[in-house]
């Protein structure tokens, strides 16, 4: 392979241990008794021209990679092994952004992936690979990126939990305005977790009984397992979207509950202030004829009115339960 590969890294692994290849070394590497690891990014035109040329490879795993298909899956063609399996955007600073997408393609001894922007766990695998961890096989790379992918996801849910768990104890205990109580950001984040983890799992149950036969032995005999993890992660995430919309209603009910109390209170203040309030508007009027108008005692007059309007208002609204 010449200077336009365009890959991002690429590795040598002897025995399970890695070791990094530029263009001059890959094809030598190729060509002895050790498996490659070699990572394009799709937004290269290079790396694209090379993909399109790699005739080892099943036409229909270089068609899916060039595409850069989303949806996630797992397929079988001979000695050959492709698909799609999801990951974590990430941005310069390694923050995570958003889902992202890893295609891939192996055999014995190759591995070929690929992606269009940052990725979270295949980067820490190349890290696991370069601080020396070893990895058989390019099955085995798979295998333990999609182990990784579980962890962190696990990580993720156990953070949901816990944003799940202050949302509650707030609202069961007397720490303050539930109003400023924010679910929103976690419903959103567990309903996008979600659809990756029903969809990793899809793939896997799907690849445990593929469609044609095929010779990809070592990534088989670890389906199941893998399978299983990913059902206990969309198990998990479902319990706790399901918890979250139960803090939702209950969050909802409380803030209704306790607008209805403030809308209460007010009508009962109003209730006993616009009686004494048309008193004073009428004993105001500049008009001729106003009792009291010329008496000393008006005033003490008109506030005994008020005072016993209210009084009789406040008796009127206790006989019709309105007031405790």
């Amino acid at each position: 392979m010449g200077q336009a590969s365009g890959f991002l890294w690429a590795y040598a692994f002897d025995g399970g241990v890695a070791q990094a290849l530029t263009d001059q070394t890959l094809e030598v590497a190729e060509a002895v008794d050790r498996w490659t690891w070699v990572h394009f990014p799709l937004s290269d035109q290079r790396a694209r021209l090379y993909l399109e040329g790699m005739g080892a490879a099943p036409a229909a795993a270089r068609a899916l990679i060039l595409r850069a298909e989303q949806r996630v899956q797992i397929q079988f063609s001979g000695h050959w092994a492709f698909g799609v399996l999801p990951d974590f955007e990430r941005d310069l600073d390694g923050r995570p952004v958003g889902s992202g997408r890893l295609l891939f393609a192996f055999d014995g001894h190759r591995l070929i992936t690929a992606r269009r922007q940052a990725l979270r766990i295949v980067d820490e695998l190349r890290r696991e690979a370069e601080g020396g961890v070893l990895i058989a096989s390019p099955a085995a790379a798979i295998v333990r990126f999609i182990e990784r992918y579980v962890d962190v996801s696990e990580q993720r849910l156990h953070a949901a939990a816990e944003a799940l768990d202050r949302v509650e104890d707030r609202m069961l205990g007397d720490h303050g305005e539930i109003v400023n109580l924010k679910l929103g950001p976690t419903r959103r984040g567990l309903s996008r977790d979600h659809r990756e983890y029903l969809g990793l799992r899809s793939a896997l149950h799907r690849a445990c009984v593929p469609r044609e036969d095929h010779r990809v032995a070592l990534l088989s005999q670890h389906l199941p397992r893998l399978a299983q993890e990913a059902e206990d992660l969309d198990r998990e995430a479902a319990s706790l979207q399901e918890r979250a919309r139960l803090l939702h209603e209950e969050l909802d009910t409380q803030i209704t509950s306790a607008t209805n109390r403030s809308m209460r209170a007010l009508t009962v203040m109003s209730s006993l202030l616009i009686p004494p309030t048309l008193i004073v508007g009428a004993f105001g009027m500049n008009l001729s004829g106003i009792p009291f108008a010329g008496s000393a005692g008006g005033f003490v007059a008109a506030s005994a009115l008020c005072l016993a309007v209210v009084a009789g208002a406040y008796w009127v609204l206790r006989r019709m339960r309105i007031m405790p």
